[in-house]
């Protein structure tokens, strides 16, 4: 299970968690995306500990930069068909066959407890197969009932998508907390421009 939000925006770790989905989480680790483009995964450092919060088993052997480099370009390819799939647009072949070969890795398996009702996750696992959950992830989402209530969050200074589960299907913000106050502060400005002799001098 994916480690508790730690902040009311639900961060952890300096990684943004409020898309509803891993692969949209993963999606996110490129922040502010076509405002400032901020990298989140620099290296395996910050990849080792994003999978870490994530909820993910840990990656052996030790990631390289190399590695950083394919998970990213997964990243991408996810991110491909979220935008061409909220824009109303075909999704790009080639990140769908991309997402299909990071997929076709065996993913690590959940064994079942001594308990007979308890999963027990696997511990460690290699690179190549954690990204297959995530390349799984983005499958079933696609194929789901989920996919068109995928968005885009209208802050407007946020690039996440979400996928909106709520039950009229009307969110507009990834979070009410992160996005959604900023732009009703914003809107109430706006209707109501505090007036000239009100202010304090």
């Amino acid at each position: 299970m994916p480690a508790p939000a730690t902040t009311k925006d639900l961060r952890r770790a300096g990684f943004p968690f409020r898309s509803g989905a891993l692969c949209l989480d993963f999606v996110a680790t490129l922040a502010k995306r076509g405002i400032a483009d901020r990298e989140l995964l620099g290296g395996p450092e910050e990849l080792v500990t994003w999978l870490r919060v994530a909820g993910l088993p840990l990656a052996r052997p030790p990631i390289s930069e190399g590695d950083v480099v394919g998970a990213r370009e997964l990243r991408e390819a996810i991110h491909a068909m979220t935008r061409a799939l909220v824009d109303h647009e075909p999704l790009p072949v080639d990140a769908i066959d991309l997402v299909n070969e990071a997929a076709s890795a065996s993913p690590p398996v959940t064994l079942l407890g001594r308990d007979g009702a308890s999963p027990v996750p696997p511990e460690l696992a290699s690179l190549e197969a954690i990204l297959a959950m995530i390349a799984r992830d983005a499958i079933d989402l696609f194929t789901g009932n989920y996919r068109q209530r995928i968005r885009a969050c209208l802050g407007h200074d946020c690039s996440l998508f979400f996928v909106d589960r709520s039950r009229p299907g009307s969110r507009r913000w990834c979070t009410m907390a992160a996005c959604g106050e900023k732009a009703s502060s914003a809107t109430y400005r706006r209707r109501h421009p505090a007036h000239p002799g009100s202010r304090r001098r």
